[in-house]
């Protein structure tokens, strides 16, 4: 009887095991990762990325990770919505590579004293991973102190944040800027007049970003008439830009720090031809804006350049090989200065090439924008000994 009982407890324990195992859900990531320095040629990636769990099976022990997102803003920006969905996506995808990791977000809405307070209540709950997106590059040292004598792996996302006690993983926001404004100069040539709209003054981001933009306008000899913030709204872009074309003031192309949509309703809305090009963007809504505008000819010259909040996807993988034990490659820093990462862009296309990205631009929804993020062991292969 003995032996008939052990035989049944085998079977059952088989078949548990085959059942777990065909549960297990999978599937395809990025085959390539970007090189340090941004592509000159554009790339085709995939509006939103799948979730991959491509991780070989392994007997190791799940490791238990309490992470939480601290996030500037959420509501309303397109950009914020997908960054903390992708890193939903990767948390889930950990399970592939021996991770449970639970996940918990707190949004400051960009004010300095709610933020502190939000990390402070994060660092008390016992957390192992704090991603934050700071409301600015400044202002928080005490709680990265605190954090970091607690044994937490503190990571800043999106837009550096100065010191070199944590790691900044972050989008190179410098060749945003410059890709745009070089590709706009050789479109429009010397001497054109230019508006520019930029994002938060201050803004660690926008400050790299707006650089960018000013040095390939000196190299291409734009003549910038206007400089302005739209401080990542869409609404007030609009507005602004707006206001702009109501004023009477004369100009040839526009020069927008994402938000471009924004700009062409404006132009829709008061009845005012096109620029002679304008740029860039990367929201679903931009992008199928320009293909109905240019379907049947070059109408208005445009540049589509992704700045993917998958960054904070990304900046999870960092956290999680931390965690793990790996150590980084030496000089592995764009910016050694703050132990800083920049994430080069993947995807940047124009009117001249946009039916090779006809799938891009229509499978990102309206409202979302393109992106990215590297998975576990693609971060372990390119950045870690």
């Amino acid at each position: 009887m003995k032996k008939v009982l052990m035989v049944f407890l085998a079977v059952c324990m088989v078949l548990f095991a085959f059942i777990g195992c065909s549960n297990q859900q999978t599937s395809t990531a990025p085959s390539t990762v970007p090189s340090t320095a941004p592509s000159t040629a554009p790339a085709s990636v995939a509006p939103s990325q799948e979730v991959p769990t491509t991780a070989p099976a392994t007997s190791a022990p799940v490791k238990n990770v309490k992470l939480v997102s601290q996030n500037a803003v959420v509501e309303g920006n397109s950009y914020r919505v997908r960054y903390e969905q992708d890193i939903q996506d990767a948390a889930k995808a950990a399970a592939g590579f021996g991770f449970n990791v639970t996940y918990s977000s707190s949004v400051s809405n960009w004010d300095a004293a709610t933020e502190s307070t939000q990390l402070e209540s994060a660092i008390n709950s016992g957390a192992n991973i704090i991603l934050v997106n700071p409301v600015a590059p400044t202002g928080l040292d005490p709680i990265i102190d605190k954090a970091l004598a607690a044994g937490i792996t503190y990571i800043n996302c999106d837009c550096e944040y100065y010191s070199n006690k944590i790691l900044n993983i972050a989008t190179d926001q410098y060749y945003l800027g410059y890709k745009c404004a070089t590709w706009e100069g050789k479109i429009l040539g010397p001497g054109s007049k230019v508006v520019m709209i930029n994002a938060i003054e201050g803004n660690a981001a926008n400050t790299q970003r707006e650089a960018g933009f000013d040095k390939g306008i000196a190299e291409t000899g734009l003549t910038i008439v206007g400089r302005y913030n739209h401080d990542w709204d869409t609404v007030k872009c609009q507005q602004i830009m707006t206001d702009i074309l109501n004023s009477g003031l004369k100009f040839d192309g526009v020069l927008v720090s994402q938000g471009a949509e924004a700009c062409l309703k404006a132009y829709q809305n008061t009845n005012t031809p096109w620029p002679k090009a304008i740029g860039f963007g990367d929201s679903g809504e931009y992008m199928q804006m320009m293909l109905n505008i240019d379907k049947d000819s070059d109408v208005l010259p445009y540049i589509v350049i992704s700045n993917p909040p998958g960054v904070g996807g990304s900046a999870l993988n960092f956290g999680l090989n931390l965690i793990a034990g790996n150590k980084l490659k030496d000089n592995i820093y764009s910016n050694p200065a703050y132990n800083s990462i920049f994430l080069p862009s993947k995807v940047w296309y124009t009117y001249e090439n946009q039916n090779d990205n006809k799938d891009i631009a229509t499978k990102t929804a309206p409202g979302d924008v393109i992106s990215y993020w590297l998975p576990y062991d693609e971060v372990k292969e390119d950045f870690f000994k």
